[in-house]
């Protein structure tokens, strides 16, 4: 699950809590150009929508097909497009592609309760866990095993059965308090990731406004290459953007002792020259572990004010994740 499915799952919750029932479609398989990620999770109660499944046009069809009565009230799965062709040829959604979905209606019951609020707080935590749901049940049989390690996301099938495995988390760990900072947090929190910050500097604590309780992350005040020791995995990107040696030097002297996938270190070419003379002086680094750090950091798309940057910064770590050459 991405993190961006949280805000669905919290939404599904609450709508249990008013004692309304809905609908859940799953993502369980996609072939062409599938807008959505597998894993992604769309609910309606037939007139709210959370979530989504594709650009529009099949939550939609979802939604009018609801309407008509044409889905049964138990689990069970749904390919987009067979249903509108009588030789069983499957339509290709809009974009090119075509969807499986596992279509779970969501009634008032105990078992309901207790596997979304469950759900919800292994999500949260970011604890990896499996669903398994049962489809010969026409009582919706459900459940939610807790994992022990992180995982990627799974989907496996049975005759009867669909498990959903859900595990891997991708963070952000950002070096240093500033405005790009918050629009690098802002941008991060709304693709998904896990946002975590670091500084030492506390006469900047005021400047901070993007905090935990308005939705942002609070600052961890701790040196910079403990912050990097205890949370950085293969999963990461790594941001010095303090543009202050004091603190983006210390981390980076850390971070290429890591599997980060991505680091990066903001300031001109100039700077970023200073930056590695420095520290392959100091550290005895190589040019080939220099390879490895994004700087200047971004896209070269011309940037020039702080939320510019941030783009830049966040679409450069988005290819590098999803293996697209710059």
């Amino acid at each position: 699950m991405q993190l961006t499915d949280l805000d669905v799952l919290r939404q599904a919750n609450v709508w249990f809590e008013q004692h309304k029932s809905f609908w859940m479609c799953t993502i369980i398989g996609t072939y062409g150009s599938a807008p959505r990620p597998i894993g992604s999770i769309f609910i309606t109660d037939g007139n709210q929508r959370v979530g989504s499944i594709s650009g529009g046009c099949l939550e939609d069809a979802f939604v009018e097909m609801l309407e008509r009565g044409e889905f049964e009230p138990h689990d069970q799965i749904f390919v987009y497009g067979k249903h509108l062709d009588d030789t069983n040829v499957v339509k290709e959604l809009p974009c090119g592609g075509t969807i499986r979905l596992l279509v779970e209606p969501i009634l008032q019951n105990t078992d309901n309760r207790q596997h979304l609020q469950q759900w919800l707080a292994k999500a949260e935590a970011k604890k990896p866990c499996q669903r398994i749901i049962d489809l010969s049940s026409k009582t919706s049989h459900k459940q939610l095993i807790e994992l022990a390690n992180e995982t990627a996301q799974v989907i496996s099938e049975t005759e009867t059965t669909i498990s959903l495995t859900y595990g891997q988390v991708w963070s952000l760990l950002l070096l240093g308090v500033g405005q790009v900072t918050q629009h690098v947090a802002e941008l991060g929190i709304m693709a998904g990731y896990d946002v975590r910050l670091c500084d030492m500097r506390k006469e900047l604590a005021d400047s901070w406004t993007f905090t935990k309780d308005k939705g942002g992350v609070d600052i961890e005040w701790r040196s910079p290459d403990e912050f990097i020791e205890q949370y950085a995995n293969e999963r990461s990107a790594v941001l010095a953007l303090a543009h202050d040696p004091r603190i983006d030097d210390v981390g980076l002297m850390t971070v290429f002792e890591t599997k980060a996938f991505y680091i990066g270190a903001m300031g001109s070419s100039r700077t970023s020259d200073k930056r590695q003379e420095r520290l392959q002086r100091i550290c005895g680094f190589s040019d080939k572990e220099f390879e490895r750090l994004h700087a200047p950091i971004g896209l070269p798309i011309g940037s020039k004010t702080p939320v510019e940057i941030a783009i830049a910064i966040m679409a450069d770590i988005i290819r590098v994740r999803n293996g697209k050459p710059r």
